[in-house]
């Protein structure tokens, strides 16, 4: 009979470490799972509640489309976004982000977030609205170079808009001198004369560039062909305004100013210089009274008479292609 009493006191007592054995380890896995949950909450923006939890378990639908919102808000979310689906809320944490950080890395993620949004024209009104054209501009003061040429990049797509254009033009002196001081056919000067070339696009800012006229055609002669291609666009921009032109006719042209027009020069430089000196042509015909211009000037380069410019117009006469052809006659009929 002792021995019976034994063998059950036994059993109970390992049936009852067993018991516990199992409570203990259920106790440590709801300690884990809660670990688990509140890592996953902080890395998607919150943290779920037990009663959230279980409606995204039935439902999956509605609570999913609620978090989404929160943490497609998050920084790190909204910079990975397709710039096509950033909306207002999202630009919102892109512009405190760049606004908030000094990091150069993560300014220029920003920067190029932005960049893509701009490429859309309500993006382009909507960081206007959300005060995004004064942030992104204050970050042409920033000491390293390759956040200033993203920096350009954002506000080439946001100077498509005439509106942004507006609150744009105070910044137009500095990025006049970054092109000017930065280093010689540089990615920065490059970004620099594509924002010019936007501005240009309208009469409504040539003032503020006339004495910038110089050193455009200092790049013009001494540039790469990308330097070339931007530089015209501006001057094509500039010549078709009447306002404008005796400023143009008055600077001074470089020494190797005539080289330009080689036959032998690429097309879209060669075209586009011709159209600069069809537009001059034309505007020089509406400008009243006497003017004297210096013989170096542009005027005496290409009107007086004669000039070498006259054989080389006659040269390029006979060049292979009729865009070329019809813009020489624009100068030699005007």
């Amino acid at each position: 009979m002792g021995a019976v009493d034994e063998g059950r006191w036994a059993l109970r007592l390992a049936v009852g470490l067993l018991a516990g054995g199992v409570g203990l380890y259920a106790l440590y896995k709801l300690t884990l799972d809660r670990h688990q949950e509140e890592q996953v909450g902080r890395a998607c923006g919150g943290r779920q509640s037990g009663k959230q939890k279980l409606v995204h378990t039935v439902s999956g639908l509605k609570l999913a489309a609620a978090n989404r919102g929160i943490a497609d808000a998050q920084p790190g979310c909204v910079l990975t976004k397709s710039p096509d689906s950033l909306e207002q809320q999202h630009l919102q944490v892109v512009l405190g982000l760049l606004q908030g950080t000094s990091e150069s890395s993560t300014r220029e993620q920003t920067l190029v977030t932005l960049g893509n949004s701009a490429a859309f024209t309500t993006n382009q009104d909507l960081i206007r609205k959300l005060g995004g054209l004064n942030i992104v501009a204050n970050c042409l003061s920033d000491e390293v170079t390759s956040v200033k040429v993203k920096a350009m990049n954002v506000l080439n797509n946001l100077s498509m808009s005439v509106a942004n254009q507006e609150e744009l033009k105070i910044w137009i002196p500095q990025i006049l001198e970054i092109v000017q001081a930065t280093t010689l056919n540089s990615e920065l000067q490059v970004a620099g004369l594509r924002v010019l070339t936007n501005i240009s696009v309208t009469n409504n800012y040539h003032h503020m560039v006339t004495n910038s006229i110089p050193h455009f055609l200092k790049l013009l002669v001494e540039g790469t062909e990308s330097i070339k291609v931007q530089v015209l666009k501006i001057l094509v921009n500039l010549s078709a305004n009447p306002g404008v032109a005796h400023d143009l006719l008055c600077v001074q042209a470089p020494l190797s100013f005539l080289l330009l027009f080689d036959s032998c020069e690429h097309k879209d430089i060669l075209l586009r210089l011709l159209i600069f000196v069809a537009n001059l042509k034309e505007s020089l015909n509406l400008l009243q009274g006497s003017v004297e211009y210096e013989m170096e000037s542009i005027h005496s380069v290409l009107f007086g008479n004669p000039t070498p410019f006259s054989h080389k117009l006659a040269t390029l006469m006979l060049y292979q292609d009729n865009e070329v052809k019809h813009q020489v006659a624009r100068i030699i009929i005007k």
